[in-house]
């Protein structure tokens, strides 16, 4: 991970998240403040302020039409989301550009500290990143009722709060700018509130998270290794008596966690591809059935051969002095014995 402290980690991310809220305040106090403000999508926009959107796909301005439309994109994720989201609602409603990024880009996600249900993960920048990592932020929802809950182990309860609803935030641009706003109205947002319309980035509002968020939910998810960090968390906070649990990793600990995430390739899977998955899986194990050899009988014995033929049971014979002129005559043309005949009549 390359970094002398897991403190350096921490100050690092401090630093991001109040420089962008320091951004945005700016942003919003200017007098040529381009933000589209809540009051605007309710219908109070000036158009004098000739902002635009890419709504439609072309940057144009923005009409009353496009303020409805985006009323209604609005409606759309706050039907859908009720406070919190879980890890695999996000990889299943993000788009297949961010999952292609995550897993291709992002190579590793750990855990580096956490206060409570609030844990911080690190990631490896993009390769076309300024940027040396990015930091997430992942607030566990379920995390008190974990912890206060002595139904379980703390590795069970942990396994639990995993699957439960969370938020996020991440301080990369393209949560900025595409997702914060998604976020916020769906209130699975654990940063600074984003009340700026997402006008040309994203107005269509879709998708959900960026590739770090991605690969830190995959890893949520699934991993051992945040099973493990939500282990020791819990474990401290019950050991407190459900006082205020701190954890951090080491940074030994940090840089061989990373190295154990990039040796291996974790896919970033919807629902869909892992029924896919599991259809294909099925589909292989019985051509791998099919394709085997058939065991040859073993050459039978006088003794075997007798045995068998006591043991099998008579053939009832069949009357074939009922077979009309016709029905013998079909016999003769289909090479069919009279038995047959009765056989397919019988049937």
């Amino acid at each position: 991970m390359a970094v002398n402290k897991i403190s350096s980690l921490l100050g690092e991310a401090t630093k991001n998240f109040k420089s962008d809220a320091a951004q945005r305040k700016a942003a919003a106090e200017s007098p040529h403040s381009i933000i589209l403000h809540t009051n605007d999508v309710k219908g109070e926009y000036d158009s004098g302020r000739a902002l635009t959107t890419t709504l439609g796909g072309i940057n144009r301005p923005i009409t009353r039409d496009d303020l409805e439309t985006f009323r209604q994109n609005i409606k759309t994720v706050q039907k859908v989301f009720k406070g919190g989201i879980k890890a695999r609602q996000v990889l299943d409603m993000s788009l297949e550009i961010d999952r292609k990024r995550a897993r291709t880009e992002i190579r590793m996600a750990v855990p580096i500290s956490a206060k409570n249900g609030m844990v911080r993960f690190a990631t490896n920048a993009g390769p076309d990143s300024k940027a040396a990592r990015h930091h997430v932020n992942v607030e566990f929802l379920s995390f008190g009722a974990g912890a206060a809950s002595g139904r379980d182990t703390a590795q069970k309860m942990a396994n639990w709060v995993r699957k439960q609803p969370l938020k996020f935030d991440c301080d990369c641009g393209r949560h900025k700018f595409w997702f914060r706003y998604i976020s916020t109205i769906g209130d699975f947002n654990a940063g600074r509130p984003e009340t700026g319309f997402p006008k040309i980035r994203n107005p269509g509002l879709h998708g959900v998270a960026c590739k770090h968020v991605l690969r830190v939910m995959a890893e949520v998810e699934a991993s051992g290794i945040v099973l493990g960090f939500l282990t020791k968390l819990i474990g401290k906070a019950q050991d407190d008596d459900n006082a205020r649990a701190v954890h951090k990793t080491t940074v030994k600990e940090a840089e061989a966690l990373a190295k154990q995430q990039d040796k291996r390739t974790r896919d970033i899977k919807t629902t869909d591809t892992r029924a896919q998955a599991r259809e294909a899986a099925k589909q292989r194990k019985a051509l791998s059935e099919a394709a085997k050899p058939v065991p040859v009988p073993k050459k039978a014995t006088a003794s075997t051969r007798r045995n068998a033929s006591q043991a099998a049971p008579k053939k009832a014979s069949i009357n074939t002095s009922s077979l009309t002129p016709g029905q013998i005559a079909m016999a003769k043309q289909f090479g069919m014995t009279p038995e047959q005949v009765m056989a397919l009549i019988a049937a």
